[in-house]
This record gives structure tokens, C-alpha cells and sequence, in this order.
């Protein structure tokens, strides 16, 4: 006599011997903020005040903080919009070294994989200006993940966001039927997408 041992799948197959595979499930959130000019200081992560349609397992657990409960392999790609006109022109307040980090379970991801930043040593190259990374994160079951800023250099640290004309902050989430992967979207900054992430089941 066999017995089935028990998992936990998003679309629970009947039990027999041997278990079949799961089926691929449709996965999917949205998260964003609206807000003028968020102001994240260093050490704190990027907030989210807005939540659209989720599904599958995939949620904002509280507003700077992603659940996710199935485990897999998550490609992240962001891009943040970092304000330095709000600094003005002075010179004291440059060089301006914003820096961002993802954390997994309130561990930082190693400097070398997930952390991005920008470099802008005089008043005359401030502007709204993005920050680009690229990972892909292994992910237990039932994790939380967050973008914090990270910056602890130069003369300011906190990370302002340019204005609410776009999505300041955006998350989305879907995982395709045929692939079976599940993609995390985040942005920040003026019109701007901020990271995407893509779940790979093995």
C-alpha cells in the first residue's frame, strides 16, 4: 500500500502513485505608490500604498514588505528614479552616492549580486536619474523580500523619488501558464518600473 505524501501546490492534484505534477497556476499582484517625492532614509526600505489585483500566493505583507509563499528562482531587474534637483545647486550637498540592496528574509542579498547604486560628485549633474540592477534570487517557502536603500556615504543619504506625475513605487506580479514563471515587477520613481522578478518552477 503506497501512501501520498502531502505538499503544497497552488492547484492540488489528486493523490496517486506516482504523484502526479502540479499544474501551473496563474500567479500575479500589483503594488505601487502614488506619493510625491517618497523619502526613504538609509537603512529603511521603499513603500508601497496602493495594491492592486494579487493571486497565487504573492502579497504585501505591510506597505514595504513583499510575501511570497511559493519557493523558487526569482529574477529581479529594477530601475529607481533618484531626485537630486530637490537638493538645489549646492555644492556641499555632492558627491550624491545612492545605494539600493534587496533583502530576503531581512538578510541582505551579497553586495555582488544585489546591490546598485549611482555616483554624482557636482551640483551641475543633479537631476532625476535611474538605477538599474539585475539578480536572480533563490526563495524559500513563505519569505518576505524588500528593496531598502542602503547609501551611507557622502553628504546625504536618504533616496528621494522624483514627482507623482508617475508611479513613484510599483509592484506586479503574473506568472505565465506555458512557462511556469512567475514574474515580480516593482518600480520607483517617475514613470518608472523598479524590478522584475521571475519565478522559475524546477
Amino acid at each position: 500500500m503506497s501512501s501520498c505524501k502531502k505538499r503544497k501546490v497552488c492547484c492540488p492534484t489528486s493523490c496517486s502513485s506516482p504523484e502526479p505534477l502540479p499544474k501551473s497556476c496563474p500567479a500575479y499582484g500589483n503594488f505601487f505608490n502614488n506619493t510625491s517625492l517618497v523619502t526613504v532614509l538609509t537603512g529603511t526600505a521603499f513603500p508601497f500604498n496602493i495594491q492592486g489585483p494579487i493571486s497565487g500566493g504573492v502579497s504585501l505583507l505591510n506597505p514595504t514588505t513583499i510575501f511570497i509563499e511559493n519557493r523558487g528562482d526569482y529574477k529581479v531587474n529594477f530601475v529607481i528614479t533618484n531626485n537630486t534637483v530637490v537638493f538645489g545647486p549646492n555644492p556641499a550637498a555632492f558627491p550624491h552616492l545612492p545605494t539600493v540592496g534587496l533583502f530576503l528574509n531581512n538578510v541582505q542579498v551579497s553586495l555582488e549580486q544585489a546591490n546598485f547604486g549611482l555616483e554624482i560628485t557636482q551640483a551641475e549633474g543633479r537631476g532625476c536619474k535611474p538605477i538599474v540592477g539585475d539578480t536572480i534570487l533563490s526563495i524559500p517557502d513563505n519569505s518576505i523580500l524588500e528593496l531598502r536603500n542602503i547609501n551611507t556615504q557622502g553628504p546625504i543619504t536618504t533616496i528621494i523619488t522624483c514627482d507623482s506625475v508617475g508611479n513613484n513605487v510599483q509592484l506586479s506580479l503574473f506568472k505565465t501558464k506555458s512557462s511556469k514563471t512567475h514574474s515580480l515587477i516593482l518600480s520607483l520613481g517617475k514613470q518608472s518600473r523598479l524590478a522584475e522578478v521571475a519565478f522559475l518552477h524546477t
